[in-house]
């Protein structure tokens, strides 16, 4: 079973999950409101929210956030925390992302999946324990307005508590590169123009998009 964070952060991070959670808006779909410069600026227009479920990038990313929603009252932690008036950062990993995850979790739990499907996230509590992937997902989250020159310092590498518990840490070295608490590298992804899909303005914060989802918990099986 793998500790989660605080109850108090917990409560924070409840704002964050629902069926249109992290992402998807303008990020990959080029020039637009919320990505028309890869450079600080003033807050665009729509929330964190609003911007992820424009865009069809993220279906994986959604469907685990929908994983919390409560079926009586339909109250979602995360999708709360990224509609509210807080900023906040996401890094947000797409579809692939996931689905090389579930790919993964295939082969060390030997779960004999035919096929990905966002829905398939869910299982993630009852191979780990309860709250886990709401762990998981709020570690792709930190407080305030991180733009890429704030994240990815030229001279020194950065460590950045994110609000799953632990910290992710920002590197130049050779390209802009995160490593998390298992020390997975993660990278921002490139879109047709090769330039990173990176400081997405949301009312309520900025989004990068990364290629991988980040793990703040070893997925090794735990041995009987």
């Amino acid at each position: 079973m793998y500790k989660t964070f605080t109850k108090s952060k917990l409560t924070v991070i409840a704002a964050v999950a629902s069926t249109s959670l992290l992402l998807a808006g303008s990020v990959l779909a080029g020039p637009g409101k919320n990505n028309d410069k890869v450079v600080p600026g003033k807050p665009g227009m729509d929330n964190i929210v609003e911007i992820a479920a424009d865009n069809g990038n993220f279906s994986y990313l959604l469907g685990a956030v929908g994983c919390l929603t409560d079926e009586e009252t339909g109250y979602n932690p995360v999708v709360d925390l990224l509609t509210g008036s807080d900023d906040y950062t996401l890094f947000a990993p797409i579809d692939q992302a996931f689905i090389d995850l579930q790919l993964a979790l295939n082969d060390l739990w030997n779960l004999g999946l035919t096929e990905t499907a966002p829905e398939i996230s869910c299982a993630v509590d009852t191979l780990y324990g309860e709250g886990t992937l709401l762990t998981i997902l709020a570690y792709h989250v930190t407080e305030g307005r991180r733009f890429s020159n704030s994240v990815f310092n030229k001279n020194n590498s950065k460590d950045i508590e994110m609000l799953g518990g632990g910290y992710i840490t920002s590197t130049t070295m050779p390209s802009p590169r995160l490593i998390t608490n298992i020390y997975q590298m993660v990278g921002p992804v490139v879109g047709d123009d090769l330039m990173p899909l990176i400081n997405i303005k949301a009312s309520n914060g900025v989004i990068h998009v990364i290629d991988t989802v980040m793990l703040p918990i070893d997925p090794t099986p735990p041995e009987d």
